[in-house]
């Protein structure tokens, strides 16, 4: 065998396998109140967005739309939607509902397996008058096909080193790598501890695709006064008595607790002298 034979073998079999494409077919989408031109011009959409997610591939052509309808529509049927997706070669079938509400498109997507079992369903907004259409589309994508991927993230900026960050109860962080990413949409609780600060909680909203940002300055909020120092970028330490303000230093105490002592002790004197005798006697009128 030539040497440039056996290389392209060598290249052949070291070759990481290609990532696993799925094939999928969107179904006629169910008008619900509106025109069947609408619901087709609203499934043009999400197929343009379902198209472009890593992994799935989609199958488009006016005679696969003719196989899913069929002589008798699915209506919704999932085990009929997985049949129709087989016979166009599809793993997967999109299949959903569609209507309106003050200019908006209510959507409402199934994803049906082979099998015909419901994989994921998912629901959302499409307002064809704002500048937003696009995020939209693809959010839903997203959410039906890869709901692993529908994250955000969040870029924490901590004004002190060593700090930890908690996300949610867990620990994810130090401050000098305050960036959290592929964090799931929603809202979620942020803490910042530091042993020279009082923690910083506050909640923080995620949009997808999007990084919200959150300064957090623990400088203004230290445990207490005079008691630890930051010495460079390390770890805090206690003072010394020279650094210590005078009236924290151990002579000022300790005259302070003289002081106290003593007017203590003259106050006591001062009210036994005043007291009554027990050998007293008096006398009590009737």
């Amino acid at each position: 065998m030539r040497p440039l034979t056996v290389a392209a073998l060598v290249l052949c079999l070291v070759r990481p396998a290609a990532a696993e494409v799925k094939t999928c077919v969107m179904a006629p989408l169910n008008p619900l109140g509106i025109e069947t031109q609408d619901a087709r011009k609203v499934q043009r959409w999400l197929t343009a967005a379902m198209s472009g997610v890593p992994g799935h591939r989609f199958l488009i052509s006016t005679r696969i739309q003719r196989l899913l309808y069929g002589p008798r529509p699915c209506d919704g049927d999932a085990a009929c939607l997985a049949a129709a997706g087989r016979r166009v070669g599809a793993e997967l079938v999109v299949a959903g509902d569609v209507g309106s509400l003050s200019g908006a498109y209510m959507v409402y997507l199934r994803l049906v397996g082979r099998d015909g079992t419901v994989v994921r369903s998912v629901n959302g907004v499409l307002d064809p008058r704002g500048r937003g259409l696009r995020n939209a589309t693809r959010e839903l994508a997203v959410r039906l096909l890869v709901p692993d991927s529908y994250t955000g993230a969040i870029d924490v900026k901590v004004d002190m080193a060593n700090a930890w960050i908690y996300l949610d109860g867990q620990r994810v962080a130090r401050s000098s790598a305050g960036l959290l990413d592929r964090v799931a949409v929603g809202t979620h609780a942020l803490r910042v501890t530091h042993q020279a600060y009082r923690d910083y909680v506050r909640f923080v909203k995620v949009d997808f695709n999007q990084t919200a940002t959150v300064e957090v300055k623990l400088s203004a909020f230290p445990i207490g006064t005079g008691e630890m120092r930051l010495v460079g970028q390390g770890p805090p330490r206690p003072l010394t008595d020279s650094e210590l303000p005078w009236y924290r230093r151990w002579w000022a105490v300790a005259a302070f607790g003289a002081v106290v002592m003593a007017a203590t002790t003259t106050t006591v004197a001062l009210l036994v002298n005043r007291s009554v005798s027990v050998d007293s006697e008096v006398s009590v009128r009737p």
